[in-house]
């Protein structure tokens, strides 16, 4: 039987959609390893460092392989791999961390009620020093308007919890019109320009920042590179995202704005296959290596939450990105393009009943491939009833004829929202 012409050009407008994808996508890692591989020449003689790094010193034993980075015009020496503190449970894994070199560690006010950062000061006793720390305002995240006091109040609450009299970068927290329901607008709120530089006279904090993932992460992070008065970009940024996130990088680089970036692992979803295993290097390294080969890029944070985790992640720092990354990057591609959400935003507006389809997606990658099972429940149970997945079971799946990477978005919610709300998101 022959299949409606409209689903035979649909299909053949995806398949295009997908190699060109894949096509794009190999160009990109190519171009980048270029780069990359052809500036270590020239400067691995003397340093055997790759482009924008510093040597961490001729210290010998575990951290020794850390390279570091400049943050932007903070002058903050940074290393290449980050500690992400959002899962952190087992204090001793932070000081594991700073002897291996990692001495950029990232947390919030709102990460697991401020658990995070309780367990980040307890680790960092008597080695403050060693780290650059940053936490994030998320007013709206704690039910609480974007007050000047506020603000001050939320950075205090940080600081108790991680026993310093101040943090290296205070970033705003999750910009975008999904994650606050304001977008650009937060990042010209004048009450948090005033809360910033009172905190920042007091000695509280060194400089400011912002992060988001939403669709209008371009849209955001172009106006604070623009604005002038942002010094600390975090934003998503991965083999599988965006080509015009190169411009905005090297823009933010032009005018000093440091960029850090996470997200990076596209989902991680083929960390734990087999065909991924036992290679020179492994899937997450060859990830976070091809972040690492744009010399633009100040550093990167990824979760952290195990000593075996930093055994795995410390290693990209100071290596080159080699065909055999590129191989395994190429490999995950051609198996996960088609499950891996770009965050695009390009399938919300087909959306007749307005689901939080980006959201949700990135809340099934918390659960499904980070293991963060808590923090994808409960940011699944803060959505209001009409905005989750419910309703995606009785609907045609409009948002998979607007989505250009042939993700089977109604089949990926109906399984997301059966996991979320069992775990405790349920229609109120």
């Amino acid at each position: 039987m022959a299949r409606p012409r409209s689903t035979v050009k649909r299909r053949a407008r995806r398949d295009l959609s997908r190699r060109a994808f894949l096509k794009q996508a190999t160009l990109a890692t190519g171009a980048v390893a270029a780069t990359a591989l052809g500036t270590a020449a020239v400067a691995g003689a003397a340093t055997g460092a790759p482009s924008g790094a510093t040597a961490a010193g001729a210290a010998s034993g575990p951290g020794a392989g850390m390279r570091h980075r400049t943050l932007g015009r903070t002058g903050l020496s940074v290393s290449e791999i980050g500690f992400g503190g959002y899962p952190i449970d087992d204090p001793a894994i932070v000081p594991y961390a700073l002897d291996h070199g990692i001495n950029y560690i990232d947390t919030a006010h709102c990460y697991r009620g401020g658990r995070s950062e309780e367990i980040i000061g307890t680790a960092l006793k008597g080695r403050r020093q060693e780290v650059v720390l940053t936490t994030k305002w998320c007013p709206h995240h704690v039910g609480k308007p974007a007050t000047k006091r506020v603000f001050l109040d939320i950075l205090d609450d940080s600081l108790r919890r991680l026993q310093t009299d101040h943090v290296d970068v205070v970033l705003n927290h999750e910009v975008g019109k999904n994650s606050d329901g304001t977008g650009v607008e937060r990042l010209k709120n004048p009450e948090m320009f005033e809360a910033f530089e009172e905190a920042r006279k007091a000695g509280k904090v060194r400089f400011l920042g912002a992060s988001g993932h939403d669709p209008d992460l371009m849209d955001v992070m172009h106006y604070a590179v623009d604005s002038g008065k942002f010094d600390v970009l975090l934003c998503r940024y991965s083999f599988l995202d965006y080509p015009e996130q190169n411009t905005l990088i090297e823009k933010a680089r032009a005018k000093g704005v440091g960029v850090i970036a996470m997200k990076t692992l596209a989902g991680a979803k083929g960390a734990d296959l087999d065909k991924f295993r036992d290679r020179y290097t492994t899937f997450k390294q060859a990830a976070l290596k091809w972040v690492l080969s744009n010399p633009n890029v100040s550093n990167l944070i990824i979760s952290i939450n195990s000593t075996r985790q930093v055994d795995e992640y410390t290693p990209a720092s100071g290596r080159p990105l080699e065909k055999a990354d590129l191989e395994i990057l190429r490999e995950y591609a051609e198996t996960f393009s088609t499950q891996v959400c770009r965050f695009s935003g390009a399938c919300l507006p087909a959306c007749p009943e307005n689901v939080r389809i980006a959201d949700i997606l990135r809340f099934s990658m918390y659960y499904n491939d980070y293991k963060q099972e808590n923090r994808a429940v409960e940011s699944y149970a803060r959505l209001v009833a009409s905005e989750r997945a419910a309703h995606c079971a009785h609907c045609a799946g409009f948002c998979e004829q607007a989505c250009a990477y042939d993700l089977p978005i109604k089949t990926l919610l109906i399984r997301a929202h059966d996991t979320l709300a069992r775990g405790g998101g349920r229609e109120s």
